[in-house]
């Protein structure tokens, strides 16, 4: 089982719904009423997927998406500083209140413009129950800060899970240090994260050193 938060027009979508094939299920969450009409047109041939018109954050209930006028994948749920942008009253869900206790997950991917560490804090239970579950998240030290919270917090709680972040490369997956993290708006990488041992394409990763630091180094 898989959950897609962030699913926009499900680009993702698609390709973990052929990934878990027809006895798994992938459930996708996208808060734009936009974005979820295309997705929906999408997915409507996937019997293995399955759609909420919401954001994923820390808490369950009412809260407001702030709308991109220039980027469909640039709505938030979080408003800037230093911006103007409408808002539109959304349904956000914590996953822990999602799954049900006890129910397998075994990935989350996560792009929600810098919301990651509310979604996770959300999805502490599923986190902890799942011991082979792995994440794919956008990691964007500037959209973190943006929303509140900072890179470093996101980096602490999962080596906390004694869940390992490494970055995604054209070549696999490799280790990369805190010196090279940016906090200028443009930098942007990709984390693949689990516990122990992880594989991606029948690649097998060995575990990261509990002492070493494992972070991105430039933008895909």
């Amino acid at each position: 089982m898989v959950a897609d938060a962030g699913a926009n027009i499900g680009i993702y979508s698609q390709f973990l719904s052929r990934c878990v094939g027809p006895t798994g299920a992938v459930h996708c969450f996208e808060p734009s009423p936009d974005n979820f009409k295309r997705l929906r047109t999408a997915m409507r041939k996937l019997r293995n997927v399955w759609l909420s018109q919401a954001a994923v954050g820390e808490h369950s209930g009412g809260s407001k998406l702030y709308i991109s006028d220039k980027l469909n994948v640039d709505h938030r749920t979080c408003m800037a500083d230093d911006e103007s942008r409408g808002a539109i009253p959304i349904e956000m869900v914590a996953l822990d209140d999602y799954f049900k206790p006890g129910e397998r997950v075994d990935m989350i991917k996560l792009d929600i413009q810098g919301y990651e560490l509310h979604a996770l804090r959300g999805a502490k239970r599923v986190l902890r129950e799942n011991r082979n579950i792995q994440l794919l998240l956008e990691f964007w030290p500037y959209g973190l800060k943006e929303a509140g919270s900072n890179w470093k917090e996101l980096i602490q709680m999962l080596r906390d899970l004694s869940i390992d972040p490494m970055l995604v490369r054209m070549d696999g997956l490799i280790p990369c240090q805190a010196r090279d993290v940016r906090s200028d708006s443009a930098w942007y990488v990709n984390l693949f994260a689990s516990r122990g041992k992880s594989g991606i394409d029948g690649i097998t990763f060995e575990p990261v050193p509990r002492n070493v630091t494992w972070l991105p180094r430039q933008s895909l």
